[in-house]
């Protein structure tokens, strides 16, 4: 009987962590949405991101109808202000995927999942490539 008592609570206890919980996003800060950056060169970085993000998130059997998909400019902070940003998300039981190279340079690329759900996040600095601000795009999906 206890045994059987143990294993409910710590099937109840799994599936609590696999799922559920807080998976909102908020945007940068003192950003707004993105319309063009001034500079061809990242906006067509931009459209290449999105291209292959969605691609990646599809192949990754994420469902078409939870994707949800932003681009903001941010004219007042740096990237390390943005990675900061987002790796905040970890405090509130995202995990960081260590396979995505993170910031370097002028561009951050990086991953996060929450249970089902899975967030790309990518930022580049337009300033440096002739354009304004910083450019932040983002995917997530639920499988």
């Amino acid at each position: 009987m206890w045994r059987l008592v143990a294993l409910v609570a710590l099937a109840l206890f799994t599936l609590t962590a696999c799922g559920g919980g807080d998976t909102t996003v908020p945007p940068p800060p003192q950003s707004r949405p993105f319309e063009s950056s001034g500079s061809e060169k990242v906006d067509t970085i931009i459209a290449g991101w999105k291209t292959v993000a969605l691609e990646e998130m599809r192949k990754d059997a994420v469902k078409e109808e939870s994707l949800a998909e932003a681009v903001y400019i941010v004219d007042d902070g740096t990237l390390e202000d943005i990675h900061r940003h987002y790796a905040a998300l970890t405090d509130q039981g995202w995990w960081h995927l260590p396979r995505m190279p993170g910031l370097q340079g002028d561009v951050l690329l990086d991953g996060y999942e929450h249970g089902t759900t899975a967030l790309v996040v990518g930022a580049i600095d337009a300033s440096k490539f002739g354009g304004q601000g910083i450019v932040v795009y983002t995917l997530k999906g639920t499988r």
